[in-house]
């Protein structure tokens, strides 16, 4: 059996209606955040909810028990100028949620990832999480602006080990 590629493509699961409309909404600004949840009884992406909201109210949409996607339009100052950056968060909450719905999450993310793509919906910053508490505005920021490091220690190579002075043997 020969293949030509390394990974199986993914899952294309179809989109509702109401999310593509909103995905627009979202793209033209007049919304910032969208709540995307997989129907594994239909095998559809749905809109779970939408909503204007400030970073700070982010953690607080993240459910607790059943994974989802997240878009953000996440509205900052970065070197004294006003942007948007959008920003892709797959919450998980961990093992309390069934094998196959976390294998259709896992399978389906990248093929949404490029649809969006294909939308001109730019990702900027994309993070998986199991917990609310792991994206506050700071964790959101850090992820579009990571901070350089201004030096890092190479690897200083130690001294030979020894017995004293180095000797002439004759």
């Amino acid at each position: 059996m020969s293949s030509n590629r390394a990974t199986l493509p993914g899952l294309n699961l179809p989109a509702t209606q109401d999310l593509l409309m909103n995905l627009e909404k979202f793209k033209k600004g007049f919304i910032n955040y969208l709540q995307i949840k997989l129907d594994t009884e239909t095998e559809e992406l749905k809109l779970w909810d939408c909503a204007n909201i400030k970073a700070s109210e982010f953690p607080e949409k993240i459910p607790s028990e059943e994974p989802r996607y997240h878009l953000f339009n996440f509205n900052h100052t970065f070197e004294n100028e006003s942007i948007w950056k959008v920003v892709f968060i797959y919450s998980c909450p961990g093992y309390s949620v069934p094998v196959k719905q976390r294998m259709m999450y896992s399978s389906t993310k990248a093929c949404f990832l490029d649809s969006l793509a294909k939308m001109d919906i730019e990702i900027a910053a994309k993070r998986e999480i199991s917990d609310g508490d792991e994206v506050k505005e700071v964790d959101i920021y850090e992820m579009i602006h990571p901070q350089k490091h201004a030096s890092r220690a190479h690897f200083i190579k130690p001294k030979a080990p020894s017995r004293g002075g180095r000797r002439l043997i004759r």
